[in-house]
């Protein structure tokens, strides 16, 4: 697989290594502050994951086995034998897939309001869904104005991630419709499990079904943060939780 050249930051030079994984949209700066207060105790490698911050685009439309692919050519290239892995949103996606093809690179990972499992909807969210799939569809064979209709299309009912995804909209698509159930099943390594009670793009019951599926995993609720809860003086509270539990695996 061709690989990309990452844009990384390493903080502190002591300690297990920790990689730190940001969410779509984001890059390795939102959360270059938790790295910090991270790195007194272990040696934190943020990385901007392809196509975000100053890491070029993948060279065609990744799945997360693929930057899981490229997160582990990274870990050989720094020659890192075994490294915690914490992921927002969508590195958490990543973190999944890359303990589950790599477990003897990963000693524990970290979620924080991971992606990865499909929403729960009720009936008429179901059938809205099915019916715009359907309406796209049919713009698909349309003899006229089929460009015109897609467009329409997808500005009508494309999200705001895919609306602004440019070059990774492919991605986007292939990576968002991913079930990573199973992978997570098969997962026995340590898991910390951090969700924002308020959080409406991941839910919480998110957590809980991850919290089930990761045989060893532990679960911490925070009331009050949403999607984004290690910013500003959040950064504080989610290194607590973290540091917390690096500190377990240690002793």
């Amino acid at each position: 697989m061709a690989q990309v050249q990452l844009n990384t930051v390493q903080l502190g030079d002591h300690g297990h290594p920790l990689v730190m994984l940001h969410g779509w949209g984001q890059k390795l700066q939102s959360l270059q502050p938790m790295g910090e207060l991270l790195a007194t105790r272990s040696q934190v490698h943020i990385i901007d994951l392809p196509g975000f911050g100053k890491s070029p685009p993948p060279p065609e439309d990744w799945d997360t086995a693929q930057y899981a692919d490229q997160i582990y050519a990274y870990l050989e290239e720094k020659g890192i034998e075994s490294a915690d892995l914490l992921g927002h949103s969508f590195g958490g996606r990543v973190s999944i897939r890359l303990a589950s093809k790599y477990p003897q690179k990963v000693r524990s990972i970290t979620l924080i309001n991971s992606g990865g499992l499909q929403r729960t909807s009720t009936l008429k969210q179901s059938l809205r869904r099915q019916w715009v799939r359907n309406l796209r569809n049919a713009f698909k064979l349309s003899p006229i104005n089929r460009d015109q209709l897609l467009t329409w299309h997808s500005q009508k009912y494309g999200s705001r991630d895919y609306l602004n995804a440019g070059v990774l909209q492919g991605t986007l698509v292939k990576t968002v419709s991913e079930d990573l159930t199973e992978l997570a099943r098969q997962i026995p390594l340590p898991a910390l499990l951090l969700w924002g009670e308020s959080d409406t793009e991941t839910p919480v019951e998110m957590g809980h079904r991850y919290h089930s599926l990761l045989a060893n995993s532990e679960l911490i609720t925070i009331p009050n943060r949403a999607h984004f809860m290690f910013q500003a003086e959040g950064s504080h509270l989610c290194a607590y939780y973290v540091d917390k539990f690096l500190a377990k695996l240690a002793s």
